[in-house]
């Protein structure tokens, strides 16, 4: 059985029974689910993390691309409480007992399958699109996370002095943007997550076989 922690995982595996592809959202349950697309990229697996923090999680990749599904509040859709990255052909009905803490200092939990061994490069262009997002934000008297990330970049020695400060329109307008990598052969996913850390816990189908990894951001 899940967890009683996550109590939107029954609504969660009702909506991954559903094989149809692209975008889609199902509500229900008091919850927002909400199919946003694959990572893809040539890496074997998949990455997630901070870029500017210490430690990271990994996910096998599904050929062709792995899905993500975003869970939300029905009447908070905009704020994401936990994403499902599901590589698995089977669809999960129970979660491990224990998680693995996944630290998120910058404020920024990034999803990619870049297979480049550096550990910021990957994503910095979701960096820069954040740091854009977040001064339009501060400049709408909201700037917690803006100053949050600046003290963590200036902490990796980076200095955003010539990034953008004009947003991307759309960008982060409900917490989350997937993007292009680099390369422009896969993508990278970047959700804006609690800077005291977020949590990766297992998921499992009903032989026990691991099929899918549940970030949670609450």
């Amino acid at each position: 059985m899940f967890d009683d922690d996550y109590e939107y995982l029954p609504a969660l595996t009702t909506a991954l029974a559903d094989p149809s592809e692209g975008k889609w959202t199902i509500d229900g349950w008091g919850w927002r689910i909400e199919r946003i697309g694959l990572i893809q990229g040539s890496a074997g697996h998949g990455t997630i993390y901070d870029p500017l923090g210490p430690e990271g999680s990994g996910f096998p990749m599904r050929p062709g691309g792995t899905p993500v599904y975003l869970v939300s509040r029905e009447d908070a859709p905009g704020q994401p409480v936990a994403a499902l990255v599901h590589p698995g052909d089977t669809v999960p009905v129970s979660t491990e007992d224990w998680g693995d803490r996944v630290a998120t200092p910058s404020g920024l939990a990034v999803l990619h399958a870049d297979p480049s061994t550096t550990w910021i490069e990957p994503s910095t262009p979701m960096l820069k699109r954040a740091w854009a997002a977040l001064h339009a934000r501060a400049a709408g008297g909201d700037g917690w996370r803006l100053e949050n990330l600046r003290e963590m970049l200036q902490r990796a020695s980076i200095d955003p002095a010539d990034w953008p400060v004009e947003p991307v329109e759309g960008d982060f307008a409900d917490d989350w943007l997937m993007i292009p990598d680099e390369a422009g052969t896969g993508t990278v996913l970047g959700i804006l997550a609690d800077p005291d850390g977020s949590n990766t816990t297992a998921c499992l189908d009903a032989e026990g076989n691991t099929v899918a990894a549940l970030l949670t951001f609450e």
